[in-house]
């Protein structure tokens, strides 16, 4: 039997995805209740990529999980430049490089009892999301029975991680320089930061316009190179 609370929470899953959700996951129903849904089938390439990583947030896929926190970076970024002071600067700035990479957060200490509210990134980092998901791609496109397409397809998707790589790296030296420069100095480089942050899903040029072997792509490009690798369910 389902009850109202349980209800009320999927509801709530359902209001969050709309809001904020960058791509369109198969598994975001087990983000609360694993087994509430039987598990469908994944028929198809490149699975911890598309479908479902071990060791991620509810099992998610590393292509998704990699755009959730690089959406809470951009999103972050923002918050730190529009911030008009030091405490919410370097707290916006926290919760950027949560969302990069957790290990280089800073380490911070609850200051009050109760309920603490947590990081707004997934904790698995945009940086080890996209590092899985370029190793699982070049590694199935090297087998020696991979079909074309898988090379067509994703090779291209992994030279947009790529990319993501180096801007979210740039980003954390940009943010460590923000957080410790006055705030005039500071403003520069948190333009900066909002910017490559923007790219890390955005890329540096129209989606609509990037080729395949766009090296500036972004992980949403990644997305649409994938599609004829989509998962099939059954």
């Amino acid at each position: 039997m389902v009850t109202s609370a349980r209800l009320g929470a999927i509801a709530a899953l359902a209001l969050l995805a709309a809001c904020t959700r960058p791509v369109d996951d198969p598994l975001a129903v087990h983000s609360i209740y694993w087994g509430l849904d039987p598990m469908p089938v994944y028929d198809g390439p490149l699975p911890q990529v598309l479908w479902s990583a071990p060791g991620t947030p509810a099992k998610q896929s590393l292509l998704y999980t990699a755009m959730v926190d690089a959406e809470v970076a951009a999103q972050y970024a923002g918050r730190a430049l529009a911030a008009e002071d030091a405490t919410s600067v370097r707290t916006a700035l926290g919760e950027l490089l949560f969302a990069i990479d957790p290990e280089v957060a800073p380490d911070w200490q609850a200051k009050e009892t109760g309920i603490v509210r947590g990081w707004a990134g997934t904790g698995y980092g945009l940086q080890r999301a996209a590092t899985g998901m370029a190793a699982q791609i070049r590694a199935a496109a090297a087998e020696d029975d991979a079909p074309t397409v898988l090379a067509q397809a994703a090779l291209p998707a992994a030279r947009c991680a790529d990319n993501a790589l180096q801007w979210s790296a740039r980003i954390v030296v940009l943010t460590r320089e923000a957080a410790a420069a006055a705030a005039l100095e500071a403003d520069p480089l948190l333009q900066q930061i909002q910017e490559l942050a923007t790219q890390l899903n955005q890329g540096s040029l129209d989606p609509v316009g990037a080729a395949p072997a766009d090296p500036q792509c972004g992980l949403g490009q990644a997305v649409r190179f994938l599609e004829p690798l989509a998962p099939r369910r059954s």
